[in-house]
């Protein structure tokens, strides 16, 4: 099963990191991450996966945990992982926006 990986920069400080096994020329399991660099670390926005064979996307909460999961069960893998691509491509800013009023409106945060 080949593995591949690579990073798709769309800024300075904002890439995707993609990951996918192919299995008979088909995507297995795959993981396409947005993420941004803040203060020298690496911070996970949103991530699209194969899970446990069913894509979904997760919104990752300031804290780093699942804020809320996006089911596309109805893709294929294959399909999941371009749509998780172009996706980030193309809303990359929105997400940042939506990261950072999350970070403010978060109250564990300090302040």
């Amino acid at each position: 099963m080949p593995e591949k990986s690579f990073i798709i920069r769309l800024s300075a400080t904002a890439f995707i990191f993609v990951y996918f096994v192919t299995e008979r020329g088909n995507v297995g399991k795959f993981v396409a991450k947005l993420n941004i660099i803040r203060n020298g670390k690496y911070i996970e926005i949103a991530r699209y996966d194969s899970g446990l064979h069913e894509p979904h996307l997760d919104i990752i909460g300031p804290d780093g945990g699942k804020k809320r999961i996006i089911d596309y069960s109805i893709l294929e893998n294959d399909q999941a992982l371009n749509v998780a691509i172009q996706d980030f491509k193309n809303n990359w800013n929105d997400d940042l926006d939506v990261a950072k009023v999350s970070e403010v409106a978060d109250p564990r945060r300090p302040g």
